[in-house]
Order: C-alpha cells, then sequence, then structure tokens
C-alpha cells in the first residue's frame, strides 16, 4: 500500500470512523 492511500485511508478512518 503506497503511502498516499495510507494517509486516505487514515482521514477516511478518523472522519468516518471506518476500521480499515
Amino acid at each position: 500500500m503506497s503511502n498516499r492511500q495510507t494517509g486516505t485511508v487514515k482521514w477516511f478512518n478518523d472522519e468516518k470512523g471506518f476500521g480499515f
């Protein structure tokens, strides 16, 4: 997984509460 994609997942998790 690329760093950019990981960063996107991080904000998704923080913002939406997804369990990534």
